[in-house]
């Protein structure tokens, strides 16, 4: 079948459109479908392989019912031992490469994950729908040119953006700024401030990457001028393009912006924060950004359509299960809890899931537990007659703050921190808030009333940079520190676990780890706080405010 490229040459937008944005138009009846023949043609690859057999056993189930039956939920550990070597003689169809992502902090240092080529190529396909809604501001019209400016703000093989540009050549042909083999030499923060100031000399078409850096570029812009970028190299365009962009911003009456020198046609941006950054994003580069939502192990999962609004899961990557919030709540107070799952055709607005995913296509994982909230805005998009679901990627559950997508933090990540810095073992919980316009880590901390909180702050900023290199870079990349340090007496927390005793609103039931406790939690250890009229700006409420 036709690449991208050779539909546009040949004039058949028409066409271009229907192989891959085609599946809006399918019917909720019509998506099940899909699902479940690519399943049953999955679980005939999966029967005939030794990974295969060890999770599905001596049946092979027939249909998605019995699959959901029989097949028990898996986890990372199930397959640490095969992919962790690559394995892929085990597997159910040879890989094309493996991607590779941050693992588990004292347990493995990474996870990977086989792509096969039938996989591979069913992800490209996705991504350049992704590419053709961001472009497009109505269904079916878009105009795509060969050699489009397409900034590189990646990361580099074998991480999953870095899959992309060098997998996207097959659909078609994009400019990269830096060029590939180049950025992928240098560090990200040096590849991203050079990608604007090539952009500054040829123009930049289309942007996909971390939505924190768009809005880092924005801020220093708007403070720092050219001075943001270094003016160093400029050719005679670049620096029509910065007149031109002054003056517009003059006529205008505010500050410098990027969107008075660059006019992106598309803003692609993927992570946990990009629903939080839309807004600047829009004020700094005058085009809204589409939010696509993918994983290491589940690849690119889901996206925006044209109205900028909920998101839709694609449906032929992965068979999609979702274990509803509340049976999720019981997994998590009891382990050997095998929570029920529900269909995307059986979702409720309103209500929260953690995503199960089964691979299609050859792909590794099955009835995998990803450890991924989703949240159901709609069952359709009426305003742009789309008969599917429309989600929003929360976050991840309880046991990891994920900052802009860029770093993981765990419980021991911080607690090797406190002990780098010096802190004995006094209790703490930490969770994710957004104060200055940016996500962070608040740490609620039981400290004597004595103790310099900023002072406390630096210290255990500085050893999170020592102990976690994706936090130190994150910092580094967008310019602010992402932790909080409130304090709160010495004893509330063991106080407050006595006050809670058993039952559904207990602390036991409510609180497995440190990390990211639920709402009922926090919302006590802000009374304990307030009551006791201490702490710094705390609300509780993960504002940080």
């Amino acid at each position: 079948m036709a690449n991208l490229s050779e539909l546009l040459k040949e004039g058949r937008t028409g066409d271009a459109w229907l192989k891959y944005c085609g599946f809006v138009e399918l019917s909720l009846t019509e998506f099940m479908e899909i699902q479940e023949r690519l399943l049953k043609e999955q679980l005939q690859l999966l029967s005939k392989s030794f990974l295969g057999k060890k999770i599905l056993g001596e049946t092979v189930p027939k249909d998605s019912e019995e699959f959901r039956r029989l097949v028990p939920f898996t986890t990372y550990e199930d397959y640490l031992p095969y992919l962790a070597e690559k394995r892929e003689d085990i597997l159910p169809s040879d890989p094309k490469f493996w991607i590779c992502t941050s693992g588990k902090t004292g347990a493995y240092e990474q996870k990977w994950a086989p792509y096969p080529p039938a996989w591979v190529q069913t992800h490209m396909k996705n991504f350049v729908a992704a590419i053709i809604f961001s472009i497009c501001n109505k269904k079916g019209s878009f105009s795509l040119k060969e050699n489009s400016k397409f900034l590189y703000a990646m990361a580099p093989p074998p991480y999953l953006t870095g899959m992309v540009p060098h997998n996207l050549k097959d659909e078609f042909s994009f400019a990269y700024l830096p060029p590939l083999a180049e950025a992928e030499k240098m560090n990200f923060d040096r590849q991203n401030l050079e990608g604007f100031r090539l952009g500054l000399n040829t123009g930049i078409d289309l942007f996909f990457g971390i939505s924190a850096v768009l809005v880092r570029i924005g801020e220093k812009f708007a403070k720092q001028g050219i001075r943001a970028l270094g003016g160093e190299g400029l050719n005679l365009l670049a620096w029509l393009r910065l007149s031109c962009g002054f003056l517009k911003s003059k006529i205008s009456k505010r500050e410098f912006l990027p969107k008075d020198v660059w006019n992106l046609k598309g803003i692609m941006c993927a992570g946990t924060d990009t629903s939080f950054y839309k807004e600047r994003i829009e004020y700094y580069w005058g085009v809204k950004p589409l939010e696509i939502y993918g994983g290491t192990e589940i690849g690119i999962a889901a996206t925006q359509a044209w109205d900028y609004e909920g998101m839709m899961l694609f449906p032929d990557a992965n068979f999609w299960e979702f274990i509803p919030e509340d049976e999720h709540a019981k997994s998590q107070t009891d382990p050997s809890y095998a929570p029920r799952t529900v269909l995307l055709s059986e979702l409720k607005p309103g209500r929260r899931y953690e995503l199960v995913v089964t691979n299609f296509k050859g792909g590794a994982f099955v009835r995998y537990r990803l450890g991924d909230m989703i949240k159901v805005l709609s069952r359709s998009n009426e305003n742009l007659k789309i008969d599917l679901p429309q989600i929003l990627y929360e976050d991840r559950v309880e046991d990891v703050i994920d900052l802009a997508s860029f770093t993981r933090i765990t419980e021991r990540t911080l607690g090797n921190a406190l002990s780098l810095a010096g802190i004995g073992k006094q209790n703490w919980l930490a969770h994710k808030a957004f104060a200055d316009n940016h996500p962070l880590i608040e740490l609620v901390l039981e400290l004597p009333d004595s103790v310099e909180i900023d002072r406390l702050e630096e210290k255990i900023h500085l050893a999170l940079r020592e102990v976690d290199s994706d936090y130190r870079d994150l910092g580094n990349m967008v310019g602010y520190r992402p932790l909080k340090v409130t304090a709160i007496p010495l004893g509330t927390l063991n106080s407050l676990r006595e006050q809670t005793g058993t039952g559904e609103f207990s602390w036991a039931a409510g609180l497995g780890a440190r990390i990211n406790p639920p709402a009922k939690i926090m919302a006590l250890v802000a009374a304990a706080a307030e009551k006791n009229s201490v702490g710094r700006n705390w609300n509780g409420n993960g504002t940080g405010k």
